[in-house]
């Protein structure tokens, strides 16, 4: 284990506060020219937790942010959790419908806005969807329903050093850090609760594996609501004692710019990133001059891929997780071959367990499909204001049911199958064709809609919907795309629909989902109940 991070801490507070001490001037995150060493960072952390506390923030309390990757992110994400309040990441591709739920779910008491952002003006958009008392600060130009981040931390200057240490005192490993939300099989997003105790220990668990000096420098792009961005990158690049590069959108000429100046080592991919890069090129592939260490997951990756990405000379590891495991929970290793990478998602980590098993809970022999369940310090301590999913989601003994197939083979090696619901991935992100079908049949011209997944080159996997309008009223799939727009974020939209008079139904009365979805399917589908390779949700 690197001896960096061998004492293992259990808060995220005390991660910060251990690399600052070790290394006050390193630097800890830039954006845009903008940076902030690990001494700063602790400083820029205290001032924003004085000022939460000066607005009323409490233990347990949420706060919400929408934003982009940037800074700012960081530096309210520490503040938050350094005194017990409950960080909510909320994604500005978000629109109305989604903005809602998720605010009326987490009810935070407070709701920062980096705004304005690609044209959209948040504040003005989530501030008539909270109760008036709740405090809004805007990271941007004054705006009348928010208080700026300068007065705002003007406010919290009046915090002594006695309360803000009482309050940074109080916080218990066991408290919930962070809720990001994750859509079940009815569509309704739900929060998993994320413990300090599960962060700082998962960050710590895969930096040991990763080892610090691959984690010195990663560029994070990706939506910080989503526990691919909090933890696979953030998290455990500050447990590895490295340096992130925020960057507001992913641009890939932008990217690829950035990483031939700050010279990133680690990288988080995925088949669709991979796919983007072998299409751009040579030019595209420069971008992993300096790459020490690649992991990858969210669906199958083919070795032909990996055969021309492993001569850039990165390590490869693939991974799976999910949000409810704090992102990675398992990998491979240096040991194993090019197609193992390629075929497995490795071994779980130290400290946790994996076991497949049977509908009835029960282990099975290696070899056997069955359900990918893991326990441990790094799984989530429930989902927010929902004991009933919370019940559902772990078995008896402690179990987390993560809802995926797979089997174990005779290296040791997890091959993961397949899906136990109809989830599918698209470019990364997990799409529920349920909250997709419910959102369609908004449309007044409507009735039923049904969402299956086809593969697709360059995402993996797109939506199809079958659509059956009302009688009589006519609907084209540009209108519905059109109206869907205004309701879910772009990459949940199908990209093709059938528009049918009626649509088939089994003899219970169902819909035929998986009628529709061989309409689809292309003839030369291989057999679904073979072997896939790594993949699940990040």
């Amino acid at each position: 284990m690197d001896a960096r991070i061998a004492s293992p801490v259990l808060r995220i507070t005390d991660l910060l506060d251990r690399m600052a001490g070790r290394d006050p001037e390193g630097i800890s995150a830039l954006d845009a020219g903008r940076g902030l060493t690990f001494a700063q960072l602790v400083g820029a952390r205290d001032r924003y937790a004085r000022a939460l506390l000066a607005a009323g923030v409490k233990r347990g309390d949420r706060v919400a942010m929408v934003t982009p990757p940037c800074l700012d992110f960081w530096v309210v994400i520490h503040a938050a959790t350094s005194i017990g309040a409950i960080w909510v990441g909320i994604n500005p591709r978000y629109q109305a419908r989604d903005f809602a739920m998720l605010l009326g779910d987490s009810r935070p008491a407070l709701l920062v806005a980096v705004s304005p952002f690609e044209d959209r003006d948040y504040v003005a958009e989530l501030a008539p969807l909270l109760p008036a008392d709740v405090t809004v600060v805007g990271h941007g130009p004054a705006h009348p329903r928010a208080v700026t981040e300068d007065a705002f931390l003007a406010a919290g200057d009046r915090v002594g050093d006695a309360d803000l240490a009482a309050a940074q005192a109080a916080v218990d490993p066991e408290d919930p850090a962070v809720i990001v939300y994750t859509s079940g099989t009815t569509g309704r997003p739900k929060g998993a609760m994320l413990s300090h105790r599960a962060i700082a220990l998962s960050a710590q668990a895969n930096a040991a594996w990763m080892g610090s000096a691959n984690l010195s420098g990663a560029i994070c792009a990706a939506p910080v609501n989503h526990v691919g961005a909090i933890n696979n990158i953030c998290m455990n690049v500050l447990a590895g004692g490295g340096r992130i590069l925020f960057f507001p959108r992913v641009d890939l000429p932008a990217l690829a710019a950035l990483s031939l100046r700050e010279k990133p080592t680690y990288l988080v991919s995925s088949p669709t990133g991979f796919a983007m890069m072998l299409a751009g090129g040579e030019a595209a592939l420069k971008r992993m001059s300096g790459i020490r260490l690649t992991v990858f997951g969210g669906a199958a990756t083919a070795l032909s891929v990996l055969q021309q990405i492993a001569p850039c000379g990165s390590r490869l590891s693939s991974v799976y997780g999910q949000t409810e495991t704090c992102g990675i929970i398992t990998r491979t290793t240096d040991a194993d071959t090019l197609e193992a990478h390629a075929a497995t998602i490795g071994t779980v980590l130290p400290g946790a367990e994996l076991r497949i098993a049977d509908p009835a809970g029960a282990p099975l022999p290696d070899g056997q499909t069955g359900e990918i369940q893991i326990r441990g310090p790094y799984v989530m301590s429930g989902y927010f204001n929902n004991p009933a999913a919370t019940a559902e989601a772990f078995t008896a003994d402690g179990f987390l049911r993560t809802g995926d197939l797979g089997l174990i083979r005779a290296d040791g090696n997890v091959v993961f199958v397949g899906r136990l619901k109809e989830m599918f991935k698209s470019g990364g992100y997990n799409i529920y064709p349920v909250e997709i079908e419910q959102a369609i049949c908004e449309h007044p011209d409507v009735a039923l809609a049904v969402v299956v997944a086809v593969d697709d080159p360059k995402f993996q996997e797109v939506g199809h919907a079958f659509v059956q309008p009302e009688p009589g009223r006519p609907v084209t799939g540009a209108a519905i795309a059109a109206f869907l727009r205004e309701r879910i974020a772009n990459y949940k939209i199908p990209k093709a629909f059938t528009i049918e008079a009626e649509l088939p139904t089994l003899p219970n009365g169902k819909l035929d989902r998986m009628g529709l979805k061989r309409r689809v399917a292309p003839l030369d589908t291989p057999d679904q109940s073979a072997p896939s390779g790594p993949g699940g949700r990040p």
